[in-house]
């Protein structure tokens, strides 16, 4: 698995990219196996495209912490994650954990679901047992 990070404007994230990477590690190790076929763009994004995507892809207008969008067979990328990083702020703030270990959780969030995880409104069972495997593996699990 691949993740390629961008920044839809600046935002004061610290260092990502190093989150990124140890993030792929650990969701191929909570699977025990590599995805070499998956390549997707993490996007780090405002409030503002969060809703637009939000509005024009799902029909709800309104913010929300992250989307996940598989691309065509056809394309180099597989998929793209679009992170609202105020959300990060918030939630991080509103749970009481460091943003790096919202970014995750949000960041795995968007991975199960281009992998084939799927939820309604109330949370996946097993998906949530999923993101928090893989969250321990980052030392980013619930304390």
């Amino acid at each position: 698995m691949q993740l390629q990070l961008f920044f839809e404007q600046e935002f004061d994230t610290g260092d990502l990219d190093s989150l990124v990477e140890q993030t792929v590690q650990a969701v191929e190790g909570a699977f025990n196996t590599s995805f070499p076929q998956e390549c997707y763009n993490v996007i780090v994004a405002s409030e503002e495209l969060v809703r637009q995507l939000n509005r024009d892809f799902r029909h709800n207008d309104s913010v929300t912490d992250v989307l996940s969008f598989p691309l065509g067979a056809e394309d180099e990328i597989t998929g793209e994650i679009y992170i609202c990083w105020r959300r990060v702020e918030s939630q991080a703030q509103e749970y009481g954990h460091s943003r790096q270990r919202e970014f995750c959780f949000l960041l795995v969030h968007g991975i199960l679901h281009l992998l084939g995880y799927e939820h309604g409104e109330e949370p996946n069972p097993e998906m949530r047992a999923m993101e928090e495997k893989i969250l321990e593996r980052l030392n980013l699990g619930r304390v």
